[in-house]
């Protein structure tokens, strides 16, 4: 009985020690994709952040389903402002609609972490929607 006890309680204290044994990681609970007038000006996307992250999106067409592409972002935390010029792969997306993921990134890819939910984007001739 006393060695299942000691043996219980390091594989605890080895769970404690080590966060990502039994905690999640964080994603961004959630983020807005917002744009104000031609596709020249981007957008803007604002998530909000638990903890520091390596934020990128996966953009896909929406009708196909298609993944366009991975776009990058950078390191962020709380709850950062970040302008995109909504280029995927050094050219800006052509009108159709598209589907926008955030994701958490690890090694230049995205992360096997949980995501929120994806926001739609619509370009036309020069036009940018959101929604």
């Amino acid at each position: 009985m006393r060695v299942k006890l000691v043996g219980f309680l390091a594989v605890l204290a080895a769970m404690l020690v080590s966060s990502t044994a039994w905690a999640v990681e964080a994603a961004p609970a959630s983020f807005t994709l917002s744009a104000r007038g031609p596709v020249s000006q981007g957008v803007t996307i604002k998530p909000v952040l638990k903890k520091p992250r390596v934020l990128g999106l996966v953009v896909f067409k929406q009708r196909q389903h298609a993944r366009v592409g991975t776009v990058p972002l950078g390191s962020f935390s709380g709850r950062p402002s970040i302008h995109w010029n909504l280029k995927v792969r050094g050219k800006i997306l052509g009108s159709g609609s598209y589907v926008i993921s955030l994701r958490v990134f690890a090694n230049g890819r995205p992360a096997d972490i949980p995501a929120p939910p994806p926001r739609k984007l619509t370009i036309s001739g020069q036009h940018v929607r959101v929604g």
